[in-house]
């Protein structure tokens, strides 16, 4: 599955780092535990390193823009769990969602929604803007994204009371 991006775990390995030192001020800023805003930043160099990096790390000199618009859909269940590579999509931009619907206050976490809602497309337009990193841009990634952000939002929603329970016992017993 990650047979054409050699530098895939080495690149996710180096986003530990930026994930490591900016993790308290990211968790300060969404008003959420320092866990939320390392997993936020780990997300997103995941982002980065499966979607923005070139495949294999060849620059294409001769590449032309290009974008796929037609047949642009949400997947079916069945599509989500049996295709290997939107299995891939929706590991990479389900921990940003996850994340982001982890925000501290409800009013962070509706604009970390809204950002993480509109990174996929995001993505797209800078592989329609920079045709040399080998990457088509497609609506159908854009899908795909943004329902890897849905599901981890759904997750965090669902995981959110659970945690902040699990947190104010914590700081009970100290």
């Amino acid at each position: 599955m990650l047979g054409g991006m050699p530098m895939f775990w080495p690149g996710l390995l180096l986003s530990l780092v930026p994930a490591a030192l900016l993790n308290r001020p990211v968790g300060r800023l969404l008003r959420a535990h320092w866990a939320v805003g390392f997993v936020l930043l780990l997300g997103l160099g995941g982002v980065v390193v499966a979607t923005l990096l070139p495949d294999a790390f060849q620059l294409s000199e001769d590449a032309v823009r290009h974008c796929t618009v037609a047949g642009g859909r949400p997947r079916s269940p069945y599509e989500l769990l049996h295709v290997r590579h939107i299995e891939l999509k929706l590991a990479t931009f389900a921990p940003v969602g996850f994340a982001a619907a982890l925000a501290g206050t409800r009013r962070r976490a509706v604009v970390a929604l809204l950002v993480a809602a509109v990174l996929p497309f995001a993505v797209s337009a800078l592989h329609y803007a920079l045709p040399v990193i080998g990457r088509d841009c497609d609506v159908q990634d854009v899908w795909d994204g943004v329902q890897g952000v849905v599901l981890g939002a759904a997750a965090g929603l669902l995981i959110g009371p659970l945690v902040r329970a699990v947190a104010r016992q914590s700081w009970r017993r100290a």
